[in-house]
């Protein structure tokens, strides 16, 4: 006799219970494998495990907005300099409830929401309605985000709010895919939407997306011209009273509808750059496979089940690259273009899988018998398809991703070029040749005009800066005179001296100059770095001080800068300014020191000029002592106060070179007047433009330097000279 309970007959063919326990077995089967994709995210995540200089910016408003300033950057500007309002939020909230900074809070953040990203992607391969080959799908498709150099690199964010803003998006797509039918899926998705706008200005342009594609969808469905304006309502109604009210604050507290950034950073439309940007991006990691194989999957979805939620993966997608064609590209390799990855991976999945079926169920009887060949059954043929498309999707960026995972030094506007000798396995593949030229013309391009920077670039500079003016975090407060002000690029390193005002020279946080007309042709632009302050702007606003990095003593300390004064145990605060009573009356009190005994700045700094011959007379006279380059023009004009200086130096002994410069033979220590991270910074010295630029120790045979500009991708010197050097 059969016994029967609550989950059906136990004898016979199975019951529910028997269902149920297949498919738990099942499910932690495709677990089971599932796991080296993970290992694999885990892995590549921890070797690109980086910080970035710009999040330091926000870290700064979110510090000052815990210690009573407000959301700004200086006390008493208010000024929207970052573009992340929900992040910097978060990382306050973060750090007032746990004690944790933002530098450590926000990789581990990103980490979070990557894990969520990967969680929403399983979750929808798991309840998609009318997936074939379920397992199959899913594997693929964990594989196709777990093995993107691309992906892993943003996996820890750098600090920014990359990751979240993909967490959004793909939460939004997978609650409209599967729970668009009642109300609490639609405002999930609505959700979603208002978080993604938060977290970036480019979350309405998605939001309006996936309102017009519900409605296009809800047509489909009733196949007649009608909209149902409840579910509209559901989804776009509370989107739009947040984000409304999230204008409205911006207007009321800075009284701009869109943020600062947005002004600093947007000159003009520069398609020629974003196409560059996104062909560079669709060779290295496979958006021209990855996307014709999730129209495949489209096609065949719709005609099964009407159901169009790949189209509006292809909508968002497709949109907004139209936008960042239209803005040039990115600063960072592929950071706008983060949630494409998961998006496309189910898709591009269950192409994979639509393809493999009909290869597996070719009608060969038309081919003649001699000719006919023997296929495997449809899985095998998507497996098979699936090795090639993983490799060309992956390959190049992987070979990109460990070669930049190598580099340890600075290098300004980093280019790595795959050739045979760090990527002859790649190059063996066909057709990898002529694709790994295309790339690296493309990059060489792009580098020269800050685009698409590789996140080796930006983790170093990061490191160095982090060496050289964290230890700032432990001076005292409040040692910084209250109308001290400073102009200078590099934000990211004032995070580390709070009570320091500081006017961004390319404008993220000042309003003058981030509305200063630019007249740089796009051919010599550099994206997001072409403001300058207007001329007289930064003698108006009476900036009077150039801190430089922190030292452990005085000696130091006056190596760097021509004052120096003592902030805590072993730390000195190296400086110059051109106001030397103003120093000595500000600084009254404390431990100040000057170089050159009491000597005022000016005087000091004329008494070099006069007692020398320049090795170079140009644009400016360059003079060489026994360890540095001054670099000198007068009248200094406000455009020289972002000149940017080309530097090389040639050993008497390659040898002496670091390793990553040898193979080129010489030392290049580019710079620009504004920063020269731990080679100090510029300064204005009665009415003169003063660059001191410390050499290295190793003994020189030939200095080559210059100013550039950008031409065609590539630079145009302006004006050079040599010098030679007996030893």
């Amino acid at each position: 006799m059969a016994c029967k309970g609550r989950y059906g007959s136990m004898s016979g063919e199975p019951g529910a219970l028997m269902k149920l326990m297949m498919s738990r077995e099942r499910s932690l089967g495709i677990i089971l494998i599932c796991l080296p994709w993970l290992a694999l995210l885990g892995w590549m995540a921890s070797v690109s495990w980086f910080l970035t200089d710009d999040a330091f910016i926000s870290f700064r408003y979110a510090r000052n907005l815990l210690e009573g300033h407000g959301l700004v950057f200086n006390p008493g500007e208010r000024v929207e300099g970052y573009s992340n309002f929900l992040w910097v939020l978060e990382l306050a909230a973060v750090w007032r409830a746990l004690g944790v900074p933002p530098e450590d809070a926000a990789p581990w953040l990103s980490v979070a929401f990557t894990a969520g990203t990967v969680g929403a992607l399983a979750w929808w391969i798991y309840r998609l309605p009318s997936l074939r080959n379920r397992g199959l799908v899913g594997w693929m498709a964990l594989g196709l985000v777990c093995s993107s150099a691309t992906f892993a690199v943003w996996t820890s964010g750098g600090g920014l709010e990359t990751r979240q803003l993909t967490f959004f998006i793909v939460l939004a797509v997978v609650c409209l895919s599967l729970y668009r039918d009642g109300r609490a899926g639609l405002l999930a998705a609505s959700a979603s939407l208002i978080g993604a706008a938060l977290t970036r200005p480019e979350g309405p342009l998605i939001a309006v997306c996936c309102f017009g594609w519900l409605a296009v969808q809800r047509m489909a469905d009733a196949k007649r011209m009608t909209v149902s304006w409840r579910e509209l309502t559901y989804l776009a109604a509370p989107f739009v009273i947040v984000v409304t009210a999230h204008f409205l604050f911006r207007y009321a507290y800075y009284g701009e509808w869109l943020p600062n950034t947005y002004y600093a950073k947007h000159v003009r439309p520069w398609y020629e750059s974003g196409f560059r940007y996104l062909w560079t991006a669709a060779l290295e990691t496979g958006l021209y496979l990855l996307i014709p194989l999730a129209w495949a999957a489209l096609r065949h979805r719709w005609r099964e089940t009407r159901d169009g939620i790949y189209a509006l993966v292809l909508l968002l997608i497709a949109v907004h690259m139209a936008y960042v064609m239209r803005i040039g590209g990115d600063h960072f390799e592929y950071r706008p273009l983060d949630f494409y990855w998961p998006l496309l991976a189910l898709p591009a999945a269950e192409g994979i899988v639509c393809i493999g079926s009909r290869i597996a169920a070719f009608d060969w009887r038309r081919i003649p018998h001699s000719h006919r060949l023997r296929l495997p059954g449809a899985r095998a043929c998507a497996l098979i398809l699936f090795i090639p498309v993983i490799f060309y999707c992956g390959a190049i960026q992987a070979a990109l991703f460990f070669e930049g995972a190598k580099v340890d030094v600075r290098i300004l506007r980093l280019h790595i070029e795959l050739d045979e000798g760090n990527a002859g396995w790649l190059l063996a593949a066909p057709g990898m040749p002529v694709l790994t030229a295309i790339s690296n013309d493309l990059r060489r391009q792009s580098v020269g005009q800050d685009v698409a920077s590789p996140f080796a670039e930006h983790r170093e500079f990061a490191n160095e800066q982090m060496r050289w003016w964290q230890p700032y975090e432990n001076m005292e407060r409040g040692v910084i005179p209250d109308d001290a002000l400073m102009a200078g690029g590099g934000l990211g390193r004032f995070y580390y001296l709070p009570d320091l005002k500081v006017i961004d020279i390319f404008g993220l946080t000042d309003a003058t100059v981030a509305r200063n007309p630019v007249t740089t042709p796009n051919h010599q632009r550099g994206i997001a770095h072409d403001r300058q302050p207007p001329p007289g702007y930064l003698t108006e606003r009476g900036v009077n001080f150039t801190v430089h990095p922190a030292a452990s003593s005085e000696a130091k300390a006056l190596g760097r800068g021509q004052y120096a004064v003592k902030v805590g145990p072993g730390l000195w605060m190296p400086f110059d300014s051109f106001d030397h009573d103003w120093v000595v009356a500000s600084f009254a009190g404390h431990d100040l020191r000057i170089a050159g005994g009491t000597e005022p700045v000016g005087v000091y700094m004329a008494g070099l000029i006069r007692d020398s011959e320049p090795a170079i007379r140009s644009t400016f006279d360059v003079y060489l002592s026994e360890n540095a380059l001054t670099y000198v023009k007068e009248p200094c004009a406000p455009a020289d106060t972002v000149a940017k200086f080309f530097l090389h130096l040639y050993p008497v002994d390659v040898n002496d070179l670091p390793d990553h410069r040898k193979q080129h033979g010489f030392d290049n220590l580019d710079f620009t007047f504004g920063s020269l991270g731990r080679r100090g910074g510029g300064v204005i010295v009665d009415g003169r433009c003063i660059v001191k630029v410390p050499l290295p120790e190793y003994d020189i045979a030939e200095i080559s330097t210059g100013q550039f500009v950008r031409v065609d991708g590539g630079f145009d010197h302006t004006w050079e000279g040599e010098i030679r050097l007996e030893r």
